[in-house]
């Protein structure tokens, strides 16, 4: 599934940072002092239409999850701050909003306990204080830990793969016709891999996997028990 060089460097033609002026929120941008001392990884998000811009590794693997989750329907990064204490402030992680409706707010939580606020870092270990001060600016928390990001690293290694795949499906003249003929040959098997679609369709090998990517990324396939790095891979037809 892997895309290869190509597809990761074409996408930095891709350059929008205009946000949704319909959605409740926007992200925070990074200060100068932000940007030198910490990791920031900056890609163009397929979900959101927009070019992204997440602080440090633990918030990318994050991003790449709400990325990849086809009942997220948006998310934003640094969508507002919360008043920690009297003279600290702290950024919320992340704002969804699901297929349905449903908004989130989501609190990265990395290992060693601290976060950075507006008078430096901060100990985050006490989870009371944290949804206390969630009430007090009126709103809830929901958690993501670092181990539980460690437990789904085969994922998100499989998703960083996909990624530079969705942006090529993006740029893809032909992107409907072989989407199509990829569900006419599902609809009678649950089960297909990559192979048999690029060995039957007359399309090129780098065509046919960014749409499959693109299909997972919609939620319309899901790969069953693929390792990142391997050359063919199975996929399963998600039934709602």
């Amino acid at each position: 599934m892997t895309a290869g060089t190509s597809a990761t460097a074409d996408a930095s033609s891709i350059a929008s940072h205009a946000t949704d002026s319909y959605l409740p929120y926007t992200p925070r941008k990074l200060t100068r002092g932000e940007r030198s001392r910490r990791e920031v990884f900056v890609f163009f998000s397929p979900r959101n239409q927009r070019v992204v811009t997440i602080a440090d590794a633990i918030n990318a693997a994050v991003a790449l999850k709400l990325e990849f989750d086809p009942n997220i329907q948006k998310y934003i990064e640094r969508p507002r701050r919360i008043r920690f204490t009297v003279k600290q402030q702290i950024d919320v992680s992340f704002w969804t909003r699901n297929k349905s409706g449903e908004e989130r707010f989501y609190l990265v939580v990395p290992e060693a306990g601290t976060i950075g606020s507006t008078t430096g870092t901060v100990s985050i270990r006490n989870r009371a204080e944290l949804d206390d001060a969630a009430l007090r600016n009126g709103i809830r928390l929901h958690y993501v830990t670092e181990p539980e990001l460690l437990s789904a690293r085969t994922w998100l290694a499989t998703g960083f793969e996909l990624l530079p795949l969705v942006w090529d499906y993006g740029r893809l003249a032909t992107r409907s016709l072989i989407r199509n003929q990829i569900r006419a040959r599902l609809v009678n098997t649950e089960r297909v891999s990559i192979s048999n679609l690029i060995n039957t369709l007359d399309f090129t090998p780098a065509n046919v996997r960014a749409v499959v990517a693109a299909m997972i990324h919609q939620g319309e396939l899901q790969l069953a028990d693929y390792l990142p790095g391997a050359a063919d891979a199975v996929l399963e037809v998600v039934r709602a």
